[in-house]
């Protein structure tokens, strides 16, 4: 690191050295201001970057990994397959900057924001994003297996076909985003408020909406098999071809959700009430396997076995 100088012809470690010491306190230090500068490739694991700036700064291919960058302002940079597996960028401000590529298991975003961002087909599994701003960033292909978005705020943001099985959206508010043809199995939005948000042909077997805000929702060809909809409210969702079979509704809200050509094949704990709500119609499969539409009295809103105990 000693060779690598900046644009002012300092060396990159007497760089590091003021900001550290900056950090501490000292008045006659320097803080860490990166603008225009190319350091691709550069080895700075575990590098002491909180509240650094960095502006049109380029680290493709740098080692970043467990690097501290919390509090740091980075703008327009590019972290294109930069390593930063455990890296802390909690309560970062980070605005259209690059991550395509870019390694990033088990690192900290919470509390920061994120606006403008690329992290297309960047690993981001265990990653932890509670309490972050998150908008207009891209999320195509990226991995976000297990990854925690708890109390996280976003909006206009595009996950397609990522991967976020067991991820974390717990009481997240997420307005116009899309997750088309992504793999969610076993994700976790209990208490969510997501409004808007496009679930086409996703794969979220076992996932978990309980008390759920879903209006407006878009839930097209998606699989929903034994997902947890209780309490949720899917006002004006639509499920159109959804397999929604041995799903749980128990006091879910079903006013105007589209429920056409959907497969509700043994599903749980819908009433009479809620189904006459609901939109269905001669290809819907209902709870006890026949064909829609629903109609008031039918027992249809249970499944066969339930059915065939009740009336026998």
């Amino acid at each position: 690191m000693d060779t690598v100088t900046i644009n002012d012809g300092r060396s990159l470690n007497e760089v590091l050295h003021n900001h550290a010491l900056w950090l501490a306190g000292v008045a006659t230090s320097v803080r860490c201001i990166l603008e225009g500068e190319t350091l691709n490739g550069v080895p700075l694991p575990g590098a002491k970057l909180r509240s650094a700036i960095l502006r049109g700064t380029a680290l493709l291919d740098a080692d970043l990994s467990g690097a501290d960058l919390s509090v740091a302002i980075i703008d327009g940079s590019d972290f294109e397959r930069v390593i930063l597996s455990n890296a802390d960028l909690s309560s970062a401000q980070i605005s259209e900057t690059q991550f395509p590529f870019t390694w990033m298991p088990a690192s900290c975003w919470i509390d920061t924001k994120l606006r403008g961002n690329n992290f297309r087909k960047t690993n981001l599994r265990h990653a932890r994003f509670q309490g972050a701003l998150i908008e207009g960033c891209q999320f195509k292909g990226a991995a976000l297996s297990e990854s925690a978005l708890h109390d996280a705020r976003l909006a206009a943001c595009d996950f397609s076909e990522s991967e976020f099985p067991k991820a974390q959206f717990l009481r997240a508010q997420l307005r116009e985003c899309r997750f088309a043809g992504a793999k969610g199995d076993g994700a976790d939005f209990s208490k969510a408020h997501l409004k808007a948000c496009d679930f086409a042909r996703v794969e979220l077997t076992g996932a978990r909406f309980f008390q759920a805000v879903l209006t407006g929702c878009e839930f097209d060809r998606t699989t929903l098999h034994d997902v947890d909809l209780r309490e949720a409210d899917l006002s004006g969702a639509n499920f159109c071809q959804a397999d929604l079979s041995y799903a749980h509704f128990r006091g879910a809200r079903l006013f105007a959700t589209d429920f056409r050509n959907a497969d509700l094949t043994g599903a749980h704990e819908l009433t009479q009430a809620q189904l006459a709500q609901a939109r269905t119609d001669e290809r819907t499969i209902l709870p006890n396997g026949s064909r829609g539409p629903y109609r008031r009295h039918s027992g249809a809103e249970r499944p066969a076995l339930i059915a065939q105990e009740f009336t026998g």
